[in-house]
Order: C-alpha cells, then structure tokens, then sequence
C-alpha cells in the first residue's frame, strides 16, 4: 500500500509539528524512535485488528496484512484494513454468537487520507468521500457509543500491532479538531483503552 498524501499535507506537517511542540515533544511521547523491524516487504505482517461487536465492546482478532517499506505505510494499511471492515463472517462452527457480531469501525464514506508517524505517535488524517460539490461534509455523525468504539477501535488496534506506536492523534481533512464526532475529546494524543476490549489484545 502506498502511503497517502495531500495537496493539503504541507499545512498539515506544520500543524503536526507545532502540537509536538506544545505538548512537549520527546518527554511526553517517550523514547520510541521508531525504527521497528518489520517482516520483508510483501510479506504478511500480523497485525492485531479491533472491531466494534454488539455488546459495545472491541472483538480483537490478528489479522494478516501484507507488509510494506515503512512502519508508517504498514500501520497505514492497518488503518486502511479497518476502514474496510471484518469482512464476511465465517460459516459453521466458527461463526459468532449473534451478540458477538462485529461490524465496520466507520461509516463507507470514510477514507484515510494521510498517515504520519513521529516519535511514537501515529498522526491518522481522515476525510469524508463527496460525490458532490454542493455539500461538504466535515465528519460522520454518529452517536456517543459508536464514536467510543470507532475512536478506540483504531487507537487500540494501532498500539497492540507491535509498530512502536503509543499515542494516537485523530484528524479530520488535515486538523486536529476538539471531538472526533461531536463527543469523544480528540484535542490530544490519546492512550489505548484496553477496558474497551473484549479480551486483553496480549491474549491474541
């Protein structure tokens, strides 16, 4: 997968930049420097994927994902793999118990749009598809519980994939905004949740 860019990126990296530096940059993201060893290019990378289940909580299941160059363009394609949903439920024995069922992170419409990472936190840049010009919209609305799981369910599979990432910042078309969707405070990197999980993602 190739990592994802912008005409807007520019402005963005100068944003990125300025919030590191108001959050005190190296101390508060630790001593990650991000220089993960990964698995040869096109080889799978197993990655740990969080989807939101029916009970309200993140069903944590490893995923193979082809690896790519970078730790940024191979958590990109974890990002991207999330997007695009569990895929179809598996038959017979091992299909999930109706409560069990888990669904996509974000609406279709959603798209990663740029993927940075810096001193161990992951800069996730998201934007809406429009189909037209006459209407733009901003961010996907959603209830309290869905944003919950989506916003945990991307922080959460980030940082248990074994890339060096620890904080997750959120950004809608190239900004940080102060909820991802109207709720959930996004103003600052965020901490996994592991409460949120089913089962712990160490356990996988």
């Amino acid at each position: 997968m190739r990592r994802l860019r912008s005409n807007l990126w520019p402005l963005a990296a100068v944003m990125l930049l300025a919030l590191l530096g108001a959050c005190g940059g190296n101390d508060m993201d630790g001593d990650v420097d991000g220089e993960v060893e990964l698995v040869p290019e096109g080889e799978d990378f197993f990655a740990t994927l969080c989807f939101p289940a029916a009970d309200g909580l993140l069903r944590c299941e490893p995923r193979a994902i082809p690896a790519a160059g970078s730790v940024e363009e191979t958590a990109a394609a974890i990002v991207q793999a999330l997007i695009d949903g569990p895929g179809p439920a598996p038959a017979g024995d091992d299909a999930p118990e109706a409560d069990e069922e888990i669904f996509p992170v974000l609406p279709p419409v959603v798209g990663l749009q740029a993927f940075d990472l810096v001193n161990g936190v992951a800069y996730v840049d998201l934007t809406i598809s429009r189909t037209g010009s006459a209407l733009r919209f901003e961010r996907p609305a959603m209830g309290l519980r869905d944003e919950l799981l989506a916003v945990y369910s991307l922080v959460n599979s980030l940082t248990a994939s074994n890339l060096g990432i620890e904080r997750v910042v959120l950004m809608w078309n190239g900004e940080q905004r102060l909820t991802f969707a109207g709720h959930v405070d996004t103003s600052r990197p965020l901490l996994p949740d592991l409460d949120r999980n089913a089962e712990p993602a160490a356990d996988l």
